[in-house]
């Protein structure tokens, strides 16, 4: 019984495109460089996920063939490997221009379903940007000098705009500044008016202060003069 198509991966993908019309169990080792036992182990992954049948041909040898399944979806990846490349394959090369080799690695870090991954692997194989290799039942990948380059535009076009946007950070922060100006110059004028005011009302409170005890001397000095002119 096949499996979830979405558990597909990118080995799978790399054995079925090794399998010929006359591959045989005994030819499958040597054409995915591999163990007979790493081999059949494949062989059992590929037959459980509906992508071959296993033709028994006692005494003779026993015939592997492709599934209309396994053939569909080579037709599907042939198809989508000349779409041009998007923001998620940059980032796989520059995974691979990182260190990463194994499709479980980018798998993992960038959290993406095998099949997806299997599909984008393939577009930048045939695309000549990365490479692979097969061996002991395992593919890692491989930078071509394309993608190498291809990978190292990519990883320097995010640093570039960096210091373009604090420019136009700056600029804009120094513009805000300057809009700004005016309102702090007046506002510290009448702060300053108000200490004037502040300072000036003592000064008018002792001369209001000078003038009434005037006032009032006179009204005393009257006042015993006029009670002497009485008596």
């Amino acid at each position: 019984m096949a499996e979830n198509s979405n558990e597909i991966n990118f080995l799978d993908v790399v054995c079925i495109l090794r399998i010929t019309p006359d591959m045989t169990e005994e030819k499958f080792s040597g054409a995915i460089n591999a163990s007979y036992f790493d081999a059949a182990n494949l062989v059992g992954t590929l037959k459980q996920k509906g992508l071959i049948d296993i033709n028994s041909g006692f005494p003779g040898p026993t015939s592997i063939v492709l599934t209309d399944s396994a053939k569909a979806l080579l037709n599907d990846l042939n198809a989508r490997s000349s779409e041009p490349l998007d923001v998620l394959d940059s980032e796989i090369l520059r995974q691979l221009s990182g260190g990463k080799r194994l499709p479980m690695e980018l798998q993992s870090t960038l959290n993406l379903v095998s099949k997806d991954l299997a599909y984008r692997l393939y577009k930048l194989y045939k695309q000549n940007l990365l490479t692979y290799e097969l061996r002991n039942g395992n593919v890692e990948l491989l930078l071509t000098e394309q993608g190498f380059l291809k990978a190292n535009a990519t990883s320097l076009q995010a640093p570039a705009s960096a210091p373009q946007q604090q420019v136009q950070q700056g600029t804009a922060g120094a513009q805000a500044q300057q809009a700004t100006a005016p309102q702090q110059q007046a506002q510290q004028a009448q702060e300053i008016n108000q200490m004037q005011k502040e300072l000036v009302k003592p000064k008018q409170s002792r001369k209001a202060n000078i003038m009434v005890l005037a006032v009032a001397v006179v009204v005393i000095v009257l006042a015993v003069l006029l009670g002497k002119h009485i008596i």
